[in-house]
């Protein structure tokens, strides 16, 4: 009998549950260690992902949430994420051991199966684009390259951009949410929707959410994580920024908004900020160079089913975990 058919014949997979946590940030560790241990040549230990972060996963999407499990153990997870009608799938992680087993093919399947359940009309992903296994892996499951995601960091020093007409939603304001955020991302592209991503920073206590408003109208929103990886991380991310396509000066909007997730890092007792977007044009990545943010690294974006394009060159969205 040959290694594939004995290992990993007996996964099941199924819906993750609060007791599985700590097991899957225990394989994802393994699973990033032994891939960072091959890229830079010498041991490399991972740090695990944030409980908060797998929690708020559940919270958000708990039937989205899979684990594969072979005899009690869990030897890989994946996370889907519906923002409107987008889906993508992400992190999707194996233990080194079980890779190449057809685990991981089965993990994306149930994804893909959840995303088509919950009505996405759009299906994708972000994965690192120099690695070739995770290429060959997606694009044998029929993804298609779509656009490179570039990763930039920034060293907080000091805040001094103008942040008039952004305003901070207070958690105990969760429910006007969806009246901004809402349409806003719909004019960016009418399968978005942020609303939920903004709820779950603000009841998950994950980090901040903005608004950019000129007297009632609303002309900008950013979505601010607080941390990334684990709580004693030095760098917060800037998840989303959307601006309103009609706004007439686009650069000015996006200024406000990222000077006011700079200064939320800096109140949350961060030194870095990171964040991430895909590459339209190049206009986006010369205003963050601009802001002093640096080239860090680069993901590619894949889609399986749609098409996804944005209304405007000032918006930052990612599809990664």
């Amino acid at each position: 009998m040959s290694m594939f058919a004995r290992k990993g014949k007996d996964v099941t997979i199924r819906r993750m549950t609060a007791e599985d946590v700590e097991e899957v940030r225990e394989a994802g560790q393994l699973a990033w260690s032994d891939l960072a241990t091959q890229s830079v040549g010498r041991k490399f230990t991972y740090p695990k992902r944030s409980q908060k972060i797998i929690a708020a996963y559940l919270w958000k999407d708990p039937q989205g949430c899979l684990v594969a499990v072979e005899k009690g153990k869990i030897i890989g997870s994946a996370f889907c994420h519906v923002v409107g009608r987008v889906g993508w799938t992400g992190p999707l992680e194996v233990l080194p051991s079980y890779q190449d087993h057809g685990v991981g093919r089965r993990l994306l399947a149930g994804c893909e199966a959840h995303l088509l359940e919950r009505g996405c009309s759009v299906i994708g992903l972000e994965t690192l684009s120099n690695i070739p296994k995770n290429l060959h892996f997606y694009l044998t499951a029929g993804y298609r390259p779509e656009k490179t995601v570039v990763i930039l960091e920034r060293i907080l020093r000091r805040n001094d951009v103008v942040t008039e007409g952004v305003s901070e939603i207070a958690p105990d304001a969760v429910g006007d949410i969806s009246q901004y955020i809402s349409p806003l991302s719909q004019r960016i592209n009418p399968y978005l929707d942020y609303s939920m991503d903004a709820e779950v920073i603000l009841r998950k206590e994950l980090g901040k959410v903005y608004v950019l408003k000129e007297g009632e109208s609303v002309q900008g929103c950013a979505l601010l994580h607080t941390y990334h990886h684990g709580e004693e991380s030095a760098y917060a991310s800037i998840k989303t920024v959307l601006v309103d396509p009609s706004v007439p000066d686009h650069n000015q909007a996006l200024d406000r908004l990222l000077a006011a997730c700079e200064a939320g890092t800096l109140e949350a007792g961060k030194e870095k900020v990171m964040t991430r977007f895909a590459v339209s044009d190049t206009s986006l990545y010369m205003a963050m160079l601009s802001r002093t943010y640096l080239l860090k690294g680069a993901n590619v974006r894949m889609i399986k089913k749609g098409e996804y394009n944005e209304v405007g060159n000032c918006n930052i969205t990612s599809w990664a975990g």
